[in-house]
């Protein structure tokens, strides 16, 4: 027998949709504070002309999976507000008639090298900011070659988010956070940048009229929308009223999720999850040491500074080291608690692969487990330090320092966040998530959410990312930590 339904007992107010390489998610978030979760793997992957992409006719089907998985644990989403943070650099073609021309490239395309020059000699960076080979401006420029049809058959160009929204309302928008990343806008202003199109022999024409991400793109439309299938119509008709919120940027969503308020410039949140983020709100015109990618975050910039692995490091060691704890990690940290700090060993890591010490074999699962993470931690501190160094002349502004994400969980992870916070920054506050719930890891379908309730509070990350202090670790950790950090070049920025 199928699973059964129950009837709608919780009404969603806000949801967020998180599309990423590997699934999409949805948070949901009632007016009384009930929230629940539901994720599926991703579908479609394909390539086009070598390159990694994806058909984004499976993406109804994902979405109305979700759905229902939600609808069958008693809710009901009639009437709330969506928006929809999606993997950054995804490019979408459409002709005339609103169908699809081609798969998505995603960010991964990285073959637009020498569309990447052109713009680079046509000044297009004194426009639009630094262009890199999987924005979509150059992508569109390396596609429109290696298949002259698309030239003559293409009448549509925007990104997957805006497709999406596209799909559920029939308003065709480019919202501002993911076009600003990829080159289409402006940088000082947010507005299309046609004159470097029009130098690259782009038709401005081809992309939809500008929306500032966070406003309201328009309603699930009742009636038959361009490109319209089966699958959309019936999606519509499950979330009739809802209002579509122009969506964010993967990363600029993570921000957002982890309680970045746009005027904060005082805070820097360290994200440990499967990849470890530092993530800071900067002005937009201030000059920056270069070593950061920037991002929009609403009036001002993102600045972002990413440690591939993260948890998939420490993943990988307990998949090798300790594989009976792989659904009891609390039970690790229990034995990291009871170890002895003097056998802490620093495990090197590059290209997603780890290199462990002399003696590794000798030591306690406890302390195999702290060096893990006091090693993690210590990659995240050098990425910190560079941040503080980031935007020059602001030495000393950054008082708050807040860690999210699944490691955030260990005890001992946060008293090494703690200790070097406190050596890199000393008169720092230095803080810890203290959200709950089903979300509470879930920073970039959070940050979507947030997102959706932007247009009748544009503050809720204030009241709905709590924080609180992390307490003062034992001085053999900070003893520990400042002879690591000395070693590798890392004293106060």
């Amino acid at each position: 027998m199928g699973r059964q339904r129950k009837q709608p007992t919780r009404r969603a107010a806000w949801g967020g949709f998180d599309l990423s390489t590997t699934g999409l998610a949805l948070g949901i978030r009632s007016a009384r504070g009930e929230e629940a979760y539901a994720q599926t793997s991703m579908r479609g992957a394909v390539t086009w002309n070598g390159q990694p992409a994806f058909a984004l006719r499976q993406i109804g089907t994902m979405i109305e999976l979700l759905l229902r998985r939600l609808k069958d644990d008693g809710w009901s989403l009639d009437g709330c507000c969506l928006s929809f943070a999606v993997r950054q650099h995804d490019m979408v073609l459409l002709d005339a008639n609103h169908q699809l021309l081609m798969p998505a490239l995603s960010w991964q395309c990285n073959a637009a090298t020498a569309a990447v020059r052109r713009l680079r000699t046509l000044g297009a960076e004194e426009t639009v900011g630094r262009i890199e080979e999987r924005f979509i401006l150059p992508k569109l420029m390396w596609a429109l070659g290696k298949e002259r049809r698309l030239r003559h058959a293409v009448a549509h160009v925007m990104t997957t988010g805006d497709w999406i929204a596209l799909m559920l309302t029939g308003k065709a928008r480019l919202s501002t956070s993911d076009a600003l990343s990829n080159g289409l806008l402006t940088q000082n202003r947010k507005q299309l940048a046609g004159d470097v199109m029009r130098r690259a022999n782009l038709n401005p024409d081809w992309f939809p009229k500008v929306i500032q991400s966070g406003r309201v793109v328009g309603t699930t439309s009742r009636r038959p929308v361009p490109g319209d299938s089966a699958v959309w119509a019936a999606l519509r008709a499950q979330l009739p009223g809802s209002k579509i919120v122009a969506g964010l940027g993967d990363n600029h969503a993570t921000g957002v999720g982890c309680g970045l308020e746009e005027d904060d410039f005082e805070t820097i949140v360290v994200s440990a999850g499967t990849s470890g983020t530092i993530n800071r709100v900067g002005r937009p015109n201030r000059p920056l040491a270069g070593n950061a990618a920037c991002f929009e975050y609403y009036r001002n910039r993102l600045l972002l500074m990413m440690l591939a692995d993260c948890c998939k490091w420490y993943d990988r060691y307990v998949a090798k080291f300790a594989p009976d704890y792989a659904d009891r990690l609390d039970a690790l940290n229990a034995e990291i608690a009871t170890a002895d700090l003097h056998g802490i060993r620093r495990v090197l890591h590059a290209a997603g692969r780890e290199v462990y010490p002399p003696g590794w074999a000798q030591l306690t699962r406890g302390q195999q487990a702290a060096s893990t993470q006091f090693s993690i931690m210590l990659e995240l501190l050098r990425l910190i330090g560079a941040m503080l160094r980031e935007v020059p002349g602001t030495r000393g502004t950054v008082g708050r320092f807040v860690l999210t994400g699944g490691l955030s969980q260990s005890p001992f992870f946060r008293q090494v966040f703690h200790a070097g916070v406190q050596l890199l920054e000393p008169a720092a506050r230095v803080e810890i998530s203290a959200r709950r719930g089903p979300l509470r890891y879930q920073t970039a379908a959070y940050g979507a959410l947030l997102n959706a309730m932007r247009p009748g509070d544009p503050h809720a990350a204030t009241r709905l990312c709590p924080t609180r202090a992390i307490p003062k670790p034992p001085a053999a950790i900070t003893k520990l930590l400042q002879y690591h950090l000395t070693a590798c070049g890392l004293e106060r920025a």
